[in-house]
């Protein structure tokens, strides 16, 4: 019993010694560690959208990323917008940007996980940042018996846009190895945006609101200056 224990004992140790060792890869300067930088290419998801990026490491401790993302999304909804009627708003939703990172690992003999850990700076021209939306009755507007059409009452449109630089700053685990060459990252960090461009514009009816409602919009989105990053990347080594 005791040599079948001690037996089942050194076999688990053999096998976390052998996970332990298939983690670790051997460094350019002849040393075994956990390299958290490699050249690589792979596909990114995350709340930037869907994109691209490659990394090439510049030392054993600073990495180089390039990367371009987009996020388009269209829909409607229908709300009473402090209303007695309903307003139908079709909207849209554009993202995209061709972003450079900074990677720095600050704990280059940590273990496995940590020494994958590294604190990121760089930036991104956004070519679209922003949305747009077009807002007007659901239904006819009755004046008596007279029914006057949702186009004739007048159509509310509205531009937000953040297009430009923007920099950013973050964190993140890289070269998580899946199998093989193949492995995950994750990065976690925010773009500084500041203030957007807002216009509005009305038709018919509706012509007087923009002066009122414009500024209003506009002081509502001066604290939206950051812009949240969530993403995974899923890529290979080369």
């Amino acid at each position: 019993m005791k040599s079948t224990l001690l037996m089942v004992l050194t076999g688990c140790g053999m096998l976390a010694s052998t996970a332990t060792f298939a983690q670790q890869e051997w460094l350019p300067d002849g040393t075994l560690g956990h390299p958290a930088f490699t050249n690589s290419i792979g596909l990114t998801v995350g709340t930037q959208g869907v994109g691209v990026e490659v990394g090439t490491p510049l030392s054993t401790r600073f990495n180089l990323r390039l990367s371009t993302t987009l996020l388009p999304y269209k829909g409607d909804v229908v709300k009473k917008f402090n209303s007695s009627y309903d307003y139908k708003a079709d909207f849209k939703v554009e993202f995209m940007n061709f972003s450079g990172f900074i990677d720095w690992q600050p704990f280059p003999n940590a273990g496995v996980l940590f020494s994958k850990f590294a604190l990121t700076a760089g930036g991104a021209y956004f070519f679209k940042a922003g949305g747009s939306a077009n807002i007007m009755l659901n239904e006819p507007y009755y004046v008596g018996d007279i029914a006057f059409s949702p186009e004739e009452v007048g159509v509310l449109s509205t531009t937000v846009d953040w297009k430009g630089w923007a920099p950013y700053a973050g964190l993140g685990w890289h070269n998580l190895v899946i199998a093989g060459g193949f492995n995950m990252g994750l990065n976690l960090g925010a773009y500084y945006i500041g203030d957007p461009d807002v216009k509005m514009t009305a038709t018919n009816w509706l012509s007087s609101n923009p002066e009122v409602n414009e500024p209003i919009l506009r002081r509502n989105l001066k604290d939206y200056k950051w812009l949240p990053k969530l993403e995974i990347k899923f890529a290979y080594n080369y």
